[in-house]
């Protein structure tokens, strides 16, 4: 069935695979953000530039809005006030289990309990860690690049936390499926597998074809990590991902993922 969608933000890494698979899909779509990395969208999409922070002033109704952007609770108050939707859609995180993430938690968390208590139809989606090509956090760029020039790179701690990944186009499926269903509650997004820190550095040497140089620095263990030093926490992140198979999302092996992404662009920006 044809939708309108208002789509918030959507200019960068998921947001493009989003809005590929609405159009594919035969949807009206409407994209909304400041366009200041993107103004001009594929044919068939409506773009309305404008600041979040400012106001919406959009009169016409979606049967859904999906928030890409929202990252206090005010933003979320903000939007539910002035928009006008059937089901709400907001684009969270999984670091919302974890306080580990300070003020990115604590936004998260806020903008879930506004829609809570708002007794609109709405979802929440918790990716984990997000790879992919384009990919704006600094995560396979900076593992490749310090491998295939043998510079060391410094795990955190003893490397050991179990932790969950999810590919881009695997969480624009996810979010266009809950959209299209307008499926209400938290839906965690992430592949089946755990993998250690180590296993991970050391994976992504042997599809590079280089092994890696590995160090530890036991005192940026846990919350007191250093993204700077390498992009991913020691500190366990597992969540289960069976609300979301059940709507019939499908995952890609974690190993498969990697090698497409390196093959088809990592090897080329390093």
């Amino acid at each position: 069935m044809k939708m309108k969608i208002l789509l918030i933000g959507g200019s960068r890494f998921v947001g493009p695979y989003i809005i590929e698979r609405l159009l594919n899909r035969g949807h009206d779509l409407t994209i909304f953000n400041r366009g200041l990395l993107q103004s001009e969208y594929p044919i068939g999409t409506r773009f309305v530039k404008g600041d979040r922070n400012n106001g919406f002033n959009i009169t016409e109704r979606f049967d859904a809005v999906i928030d890409m952007c929202a990252y206090a609770g005010a933003q979320t108050e903000n939007a539910l006030r002035q928009l006008h939707f059937d089901f709400f859609l907001h684009f969270s995180t999984a670091a919302v289990y974890w306080p580990i993430w300070g003020y990115y938690n604590k936004g998260k968390v806020e903008c879930e309990q506004v829609l809570e208590k708002s007794g609109f139809k709405y979802a929440s989606i918790r990716p984990v860690y997000i790879l992919g090509p384009k990919n704006y956090c600094d995560r396979e760029h900076f593992i490749y690049s310090r491998i295939r020039n043998n510079r060391p790179i410094i795990l955190p701690g003893n490397g050991q936390a179990g932790i969950q990944f999810v590919f881009a186009e695997e969480v624009a499926e996810a979010i266009t499926t809950i959209a299209e269903k307008r499926a209400v509650g938290a839906f965690n997004c992430a592949e089946d597998e755990i993998i250690t820190l180590i296993d991970l550095v050391k994976t992504m040497g042997k599809i590079a074809g280089k092994k890696p140089v590995l160090r530890f620095n036991p005192s940026a263990d846990g919350e007191n990590f250093d993204a700077a030093e390498f992009p991913f926490a020691n500190e366990n992140m597992i969540c289960s991902n069976n609300s979301i198979k059940a709507l019939g999302v499908k995952f890609r092996t974690l190993i498969s993922g990697l090698k497409d992404d390196y093959e088809n662009y990592y090897r080329y920006v390093i």
